[in-house]
């Protein structure tokens, strides 16, 4: 028989291919045990698939591709092949790292076919790595993989392999469409084609899905806890230390408690259980360790347990380099050591994950802080926007609290949304269980003073800030601030009542006028309210006139009065903010001058009729500082947005009258209201 050259090269390619096949079986099983051990920090739970190329299937594609590669064993690059198929992109993304800094990487033969479809097409997505054995970085701590000599690229043999990364869904489409369909005999008809184009953007949206769950996952159990009742904490911790005990080596359940301990303020707890398992590289544990003793060390950062806690956090970062909190809690430490230092981290944060809102909060502020200007804020824009949105999906699901709020106010704040800003800034006092929260945004907040003039808002958000913390926990500073901002020739008779609302004449509350005078005709003391002849301030000016012996009136009113607006003679006494219009400077102005002359907020009642977006701030601050507040229901606008609110609406302190001369001066003289 004779056999043609073509036959007698593929006998050769062959026989020469099971010569070194034991090589790479070799290879194969060394990159097997490389990606296990890798994965069991990044991505636990991959799945690892390799296999050295058999002798028919080389065969084939050596005949199939012999235009192509006249000399196989040189150009092929799969005859050894791996692949780690993981639960989401950001394990793809960490795993592609760990390749790409352990590996020699063929460029040119490597792809991410994602990256080939264009915009507007979807399909076969997965990265390809061609890669050989760098010399001296195996084995190591991580990865003790001892690599044997002939895994290494002689000139006879390359020892190339091909490691494909993907996640789960993307294995899914490559099994069922790419490797049947587009590797298939026959060309797929036009119908199947747009089909599965169908299919395959809904893939990649389902992909992108599940990374945005793990996000937020993640982001829960870091912040795990948080959203427990201390009681439900303690039970918590009683569950997950019997665990322990059962399982002293598990470093995850430790951090769960540890982070437990944290929400209770038992920092030192949290620290004796950390150190237990700072030996075993477990990053979520040496992050929290460098934050709680960071945060214990505070007075002393120049101390070694602060510079302890640096260090941690440091090693964290460098186990998990795409772990935001980490680098932006390193930044955080820095801030009264090194400005420039602090700014890079937060930068390095923001690049990590340009959307997470603690990353995007400080850098933003440290970066208009350099430039001082807001320009950052107008070029970081689609960050905020993505930041806001996140922020709005932790309040949904009660994470992160209050520290989403706060993130919110202060992103409304530099996107000129004043009232949006306000509200959260509310929200966030609100959910703040101690004093230390509030004056942390404060000095966030402090360090933008630079931009002051530019930044509509500020001064409202930092007055409402000082003013809470003055009220409710004393602080000296804060209330001798309040005692500057007051104005001094302001008293108030006891008891005290603000009456709030609508100011618009398209608004049907001429019938309230006669409501009101009835309902303070034998009330003596102060009425505090808008100073203007407009709707409820005007109404105010007349109970005066009814009332003249009895009742006291007092009006604030901004600096530059619109042209519109008139001043009530009614009233006796007329106060000036600094506003350029109405705005919440004039509620806040009130109830600075209230704290400052020493009335007690509890002994304050507010009675609100309609209104806008000022009235809305008017009533949420009231019921904030701890006045009693009814709402004529019915009356619209504020007042009906309140009372649906899903928190406001619970306040126990707000009540819901009837347009009803009889409810009004039962609130109004009831001595416990």
């Amino acid at each position: 028989m004779v056999i043609s050259s073509d036959q007698q090269w593929i006998c050769e390619q062959i026989e020469a291919y099971r010569q070194v096949q034991p090589r790479y079986q070799r290879t194969t099983a060394v990159i097997e045990q490389i990606l296990k051990k890798a994965c069991e920090k990044i991505a636990p739970q991959a799945i690892i698939q390799t296999r050295p190329k058999s002798i028919p299937s080389f065969a084939e594609k050596a005949q199939r591709k012999k235009n192509k590669y006249r000399d196989p064993l040189q150009r092929m690059t799969d005859l050894s092949g791996g692949r780690v198929i993981a639960q989401s992109q950001e394990e793809v993304k960490a795993i592609c790292e760990f390749i790409e800094q352990n590996f020699i990487i063929d460029a040119e033969n490597s792809v991410d076919l994602g990256q080939r479809l264009k915009p507007s097409e979807f399909g076969y997505r997965s990265i390809h790595y061609i890669v050989q054995f760098k010399k001296g970085v195996f084995p190591t701590a991580r990865v003790p993989v001892e690599i044997t000599d002939d895994c290494y690229p002689d000139p006879l043999n390359p020892m190339k392999a091909e490691i494909q990364v993907r996640t789960v869904l993307e294995h899914a489409w490559a099994g069922f469409v790419h490797d049947r369909v587009y590797k298939g005999a026959f060309a797929v008809p036009p119908k199947w084609e747009r089909e599965l184009a169908v299919l395959a953007g809904m893939v990649e949206q389902i992909d992108g899905s599940f990374s945005r769950i793990q996000e937020g996952l993640r982001a829960y159990a870091a912040n795990y806890g948080a959203y427990l009742s201390h009681e439900q904490i303690k039970g918590e911790i009683a569950i997950l230390e019997t665990v322990l005990n059962c399982n002293p080596q598990n470093p995850e359940m430790a951090h769960r408690i540890g982070k437990l301990y944290m929400e209770l303020g038992q920092l030192q707890k949290a620290i004796e259980i950390f150190y237990k398992f700072i030996g075993e590289d477990y990053q979520p544990i040496l992050r929290d360790l460098g934050v709680v003793l960071c945060k214990v060390h505070a007075a002393d950062p120049a101390g070694n347990p602060y510079q302890l806690g640096q260090q941690y956090l440091e090693k964290a970062c460098q186990l998990n380099k795409y772990d935001t909190d980490a680098l932006a809690s390193l930044a955080g430490t820095w801030k009264r050591l090194d400005v420039e230092k602090t700014r890079d981290l937060y930068r390095r944060a923001f690049e990590v994950d340009p959307t997470d809102p603690y990353a995007v909060s400080n850098y933003l502020v440290y970066e208009i802080i350099h430039q001082e200007s807001l320009a950052p804020a107008g070029l970081m824009s689609p960050s905020i926007k993505a930041a806001i949105q996140r922020c709005n999906d932790q309040v949904e699901v009660g994470m992160n609290i209050p520290w989403a709020y706060y993130n919110l106010g202060l992103f409304n704040l530099l996107s000129a949304n004043a009232y949006e800003s306000l509200n959260a800034y509310m929200l966030a006092i609100q959910h703040s269980s101690t004093e230390w929260m509030i004056e942390t945004s404060q000095r966030l907040l402090e360090k933008l003073s630079c931009v002051r003039p530019m930044l509509s808002g500020y001064d409202a958000v930092l007055k409402l800030l000082k003013l809470y913390r003055a009220c409710k926990f004393s602080d000296p500073e804060s209330l001798a601030q309040v005692k500057n901002w007051s104005l001094k020739d302001v008293s108030f008779t006891e008891p005290v009542i603000i009456i709030a609302g609508s100011t618009n004449s398209a608004d049907d509350i001429d019938h309230y006028q006669d409501i009101l005078i009835d309902s303070f005709s034998s009330f003596n003391g102060t009425l505090i309210s808008g100073g203007t002849t407009a709707g409820i301030s005007g109404f105010v000016g007349r109970v005066q006139s009814a009332n003249p012996d009895s009742i006291r009136t007092v009006g604030y009113i901004p600096a530059d009065l619109p042209p519109s607006a008139r001043i009530d003679p009614a009233y006796n006494k007329i106060c000036r903010t600094d506003g350029q219009n109405f705005s919440a400077l004039e509620p806040l102005q009130y109830w600075i001058d209230i704290i400052a002359s020493g009335v007690s907020p509890n002994k304050i009642k507010l009675i609100g009729i309609s209104g806008g977006e000022i009235s809305t701030f008017e009533y949420r601050l009231a019921l904030m500082l701890g006045a009693h507040v009814a709402l004529i229901k019915n009356s619209g606008r504020a007042v009906t947005t309140l009372l649906n609110d899903p928190y406001w609406s619970k306040k126990p302190l707000l009540f819901s009258l009837a347009e009803d001369v009889r409810e009004l001066i039962a609130f109004v003289n009831e001595p416990d209201r």
